[in-house]
């Protein structure tokens, strides 16, 4: 066994020697629980060395101990491996292993395994994922190592891929989306051209055999690689995780996985391959497998707070608590910088940045969603979407803009679709995770002919608002409904054709705002993003108390009062909405319970809202 001062290091750098030593040291005791043993040295070191375990990059060595912060994609069939074995050798010596976290058995030179020996081989199952980098994750949430600089969507990777769309030239500042059109390919080629004006037409019409040659190459290693956003970085990987829990984790779930990495090299020309398999086993010097000791689930990817918000550090809760009233109006001044001065945007900015689902009703109603329509923007040749944009995803855990042009609606793969060739999930922009920041940009939004498919990409968005639920394409006329959780925030000059839960016409009150100002002083003021940040975690994740019956019935008086004096513009509706604004109010002051201060606060926002578009 290994010296107690040389387990930590060896478990961290050499993890599979010491799970060979632990069976070693258990084989030959039939009633022994290795594996637990195993399990439970794993969790010790966890648990106590956490932070030295190093992130999973393109430079870490096979065989190594990592972790990694990663959303699932797509889940694959089960595998078989070897539990254990027995090898001999021509002196029929023994040699007994395992083949648990690993893909290649450990056997020693001149020893051979007897497959059919089913007295001493032991086989289980374990489970197969696939994982991409968290969609939309900011620079913020990573660690300081080489975590941001690894794979991207555009390294190459050849595995099948049906490419439905070309994403190329991403903007990546601030992880805004920007498609530029390109070739389609498959049954339904380009056979008409959009009608978005002239230069529009000039951008579809030409294609140099060197752009396109460029387009299906981006395409494919984007498509290949499987990741949600074009402007994602990161390392792909394939946890196989150990478990008699049949299906523990969900599609698009973020999880923090912890194991022992494998890189190896197949050789495509000396095995065949069909397309499942390779998309099962694609080169592992991309996409590497993970045989995961440890997997959680998370709820945030905060590094400036615990990872579990059930189970916050001591004071971290009580911090923010104490604090929340000055943070609340040190972040409204920044909102209202970001929007030339209004205040009445700036509140309902900041509700938006603090809701998130937190119930579904009869299936019809979701309960905490809170989309806003900021009407009434600067245009496009301003810089207001993007200094809104840079202060959201400076103190988001994971965002992105999506410039809502034609050809961004009529080119763009929103929801996800089964490829049963290749029996795999094929990622959209719209497969994310819980708690996605997305920004609309309508300030860019031309006069120009939707496509059936920007159609359908405008219906998806829109459900997407309304119910907080998307259908991914099963094919077959067959879809399955995913419940999501995403923050939407519209930006443009005119109310949105597509849904949301409030319109707030925006009122400066600055002419001639320095975006370019309010930009560097949201950079270089980190100290002030960290309190911002923590605000937001904490009070989104805290536990948030009933109504008390007292005010429950103040509220009762207050809605049949002024329905009575407006029975055609308050209906039920309108309550509902009431109660999420007082909600959201009430954390961001701090109050784990709605108080009538709140209630009342709430109610002089929406009066003033509907005072505004009336008089608009």
């Amino acid at each position: 066994m290994l010296e107690e001062s040389n387990v930590g290091e060896t478990w961290l750098t050499a993890p599979r020697t010491v799970v060979h030593n632990t069976y070693q040291s258990h084989c030959n005791s039939p009633d022994s629980d290795w594996e637990k043993e195993i399990e439970e040295k794993f969790s010790d070191l966890i648990k106590n060395k956490r932070d030295n375990i190093p992130w999973l990059s393109s430079d870490s060595v096979s065989g190594s101990l990592v972790r990694h912060y990663v959303m699932v994609q797509d889940i694959l069939d089960q595998e078989f491996y070897t539990k254990q074995f027995v090898a001999r050798n021509k002196e029929d010596e023994v040699f007994k292993g395992t083949g648990k976290y690993s893909d290649i058995l450990d056997i020693q030179q001149g020893y051979e395994v007897d497959w059919e020996d089913n007295r001493t081989l032991k086989r289980d199952t374990r489970l197969v994922y696939y994982c991409v980098p968290v969609p939309g994750r900011n620079t913020w949430t990573r660690p300081s190592s080489r975590d941001d600089v690894m794979t991207t969507s555009r390294d190459v990777m050849t595995t099948p891929r049906d490419v439905m769309t070309t994403p190329r030239d991403v903007t990546t500042q601030n992880n805004v989306i920007e498609l530029s059109c390109g070739k389609k390919r498959g049954a339904q080629d380009d056979t008409d051209e959009m009608d978005t004006g002239e230069d529009e037409s000039k951008k579809v019409k030409s294609g140099e055999n060197e752009e396109n040659s460029k387009n299906e190459e981006d395409s494919s290693s984007f498509q290949g690689l499987n990741m949600v956003l074009p402007t994602d970085s990161g390392v792909c990987c394939i946890p196989l995780i150990y478990t008699q829990d049949t299906s523990p984790f969900k599609i698009n779930d973020v999880i923090e996985i912890t194991g022992i990495l494998e890189r190896i090299e197949i050789d495509t020309n000396s095995v065949e391959m069909d397309e499942e398999e390779s998309a099962r086993f694609p080169p592992s010097s991309i996409v590497p497998r993970v045989h995961c000791v440890d997997v959680k689930l998370r709820s945030h990817i905060n590094p400036l707070l615990s990872c579990d918000p059930l189970d916050f550090k001591e004071g971290e809760v009580s911090e923010v608590l104490s604090t929340a009233s000055d943070v609340r109006s040190e972040l409204v001044t920044m909102l209202r910088k970001c929007t030339a001065g209004d205040p009445l945007a700036a509140e309902y900015l900041l509700l938006h940045l603090l809701s998130h689902v937190y119930g579904r009703r009869d299936e019809v109603m979701t309960l905490g969603k809170f989309a806003v329509n900021l009407t009434k923007c600067p245009p496009k040749e301003t810089k207001f979407v993007e200094c809104l944009s840079t202060l959201f995803s400076n103190i988001s855990e994971k965002s992105f803009v999506f410039p809502l042009t034609i050809t961004n609606f009529n080119i763009s793969t929103m929801l996800p679709k089964k490829d049963y060739k290749a029996n795999r999930l094929r990622s959209g922009l719209l497969q994310l995770p819980k708690g996605m920041q997305i920004i609309l940009d309508e300030t860019v939004l031309e006069p120009g002919q939707l496509k059936p498919n920007g159609v359908e990409n405008l219906k998806c968005i829109g459900n997407l608002i309304s119910w907080q639920k998307l259908a991914y394409d099963f094919g077959f006329s067959y879809n399955i409904e995913f419940e999501c959780d995403a923050k939407v925030l519209i930006l443009g000059e005119g109310k949105s054709l597509l849904p949301s839960d409030v319109v707030v016409p925006l009122k400066p009150m600055e002419d001639n705002a320095d975006y370019d100002k309010i930009i560097s002083e949201i950079h270089s003021n980190q100290e002030m993003l960290n309190r911002f940040r923590k605000y937001l975690t904490v009070l989104r994740h805290i536990q948030y108390d009933e109504v008390s019956e007292e005010l429950q019935k103040k509220i009762e008086q207050d809605f049949v009062s002024e329905r009575k004096s407006n029975p055609k513009e308050v209906t039920g509706d309108t309550l509902h909405r009431s109660l999420v604004i007082a909600r959201l109010y009430a954390l961001s002051r701090g109050h784990v319970q709605l108080e009538e201060d709140d209630w009342n606060s709430a109610k002089s926002l929406e009066r003033d809202r509907l005072s505004r578009i009336a008089s608009s």
